[in-house]
């Protein structure tokens, strides 16, 4: 009787687990309940409208699905963009609409050095802009990058997906404005939050006990004087390298106080005193390793050596021992 009833219970879980599989097969036979009823609206979400709103200069928001740093600057012409790579050769950039007409001219940029990023344009308008004389538009640098904006070496511009009447109310900056503290970036944000895709990049950086703002115009940027931990000075910064497509800034290149050559110096290396970001306070970096790794670090002779991604990445791991 034992082995009879072993043998109907082996056969009864045959049987139920055919069955299960059948039933398995049949509900992935069924059509899964449509969850694109609103995307087949023609009122709602048509990707070719989507399209026409970006060409127009005119983007939709709801048509942004995609996430922060999936879409880039587009260099122009690609064999110039050696060029895009040196920060002083952006200023005095002109700034154009989407249909390609001038909006004014670049004349300088605001970088957050800690984080190591170009995060504002700031654009001298031109007078149809309806702007106050004397002010420069602030424009979020994203509004390059993760809008798919034109970098163009060639003619020298910035293209913006953006059309003169999205800058009526713009946010502006007055001559000689100091930038920290900076009260000023919560309306230039919620304002452009509404015309370009914005994300968490901003003034501030992003480290623990915060907030701490490492913010600099490149103008200042450009001359600037590196200081060792004791108030002895290295070099001068001569240029600032910078990957156009994200705006991320990656290394100054710095003319030693002594000796020849030039010196490739990682942003992450350097900071700017608390002192020198006050009112009236003169902007100096220093260096946050030991001078003497600054003094042996290999040398170039011109700053278009530094565009090589070879020597840029023996740099960044000589910058991170």
């Amino acid at each position: 009787m034992t082995i009879r009833f072993r043998f109907l219970a082996i056969l009864l879980s045959l049987v139920l687990v055919l069955v299960a599989c059948q039933l398995t097969q049949q509900v992935w036979k069924q059509p899964a309940e449509s969850t694109s009823v609103a995307t087949d609206s023609p009122e709602k979400d048509n990707p070719a409208d989507k399209a026409s709103q970006a060409e127009q200069g005119n983007p939709d928001p709801s048509a942004w699905d995609k996430p922060l740093q999936s879409q880039a600057a587009e260099i122009r012409p690609n064999e110039m963009r050696t060029k895009l790579t040196h920060l002083s050769n952006l200023l005095d950039y002109q700034v154009l609409d989407g249909n390609g007409d001038t909006m004014g001219v670049a004349s300088d940029y605001i970088v957050n050095t800690c984080e190591g990023y170009v995060i504002y344009i700031l654009m001298e308008p031109i007078a149809s802009l309806n702007i106050a004389p004397g002010s420069r538009v602030v424009i979020p640098f994203e509004a390059v990058t993760i809008n798919s904006g034109v970098l163009d070496a060639q003619n020298e511009a910035i293209q913006l997906r953006l059309n003169p009447e999205q800058f009526s109310g713009a946010p502006t900056f007055t001559a000689g404005q100091q930038l920290t503290p900076t009260d000023w970036e919560g309306a230039a944000r919620a304002f452009w939050s509404k015309a370009v895709r914005i994300g968490k990049l901003a003034t501030s950086c992003n480290v623990s006990g915060g907030p701490v703002y490492k913010v600099a115009y490149a103008t200042q940027l450009l001359g600037v004087e590196l200081y060792d931990g004791q108030n002895n000075l290295l070099g001068s910064v001569q240029e600032v390298l910078l990957e156009p497509e994200s705006g991320n800034v990656g290394f100054y290149i710095v003319k030693p106080a002594k000796g020849d050559g030039l010196v490739m110096v990682h942003l992450r290396a350097t900071n700017i005193p608390k002192e020198a970001l006050l009112p009236g306070g003169a902007l100096t970096l220093v260096l946050l390793t030991d001078p003497q790794g600054f003094w042996d670090a290999p040398h170039i002779t011109h700053i278009d050596e530094a565009d090589d991604f070879a020597l840029q990445s023996k740099m960044r791991q000589y910058w991170g021992r």
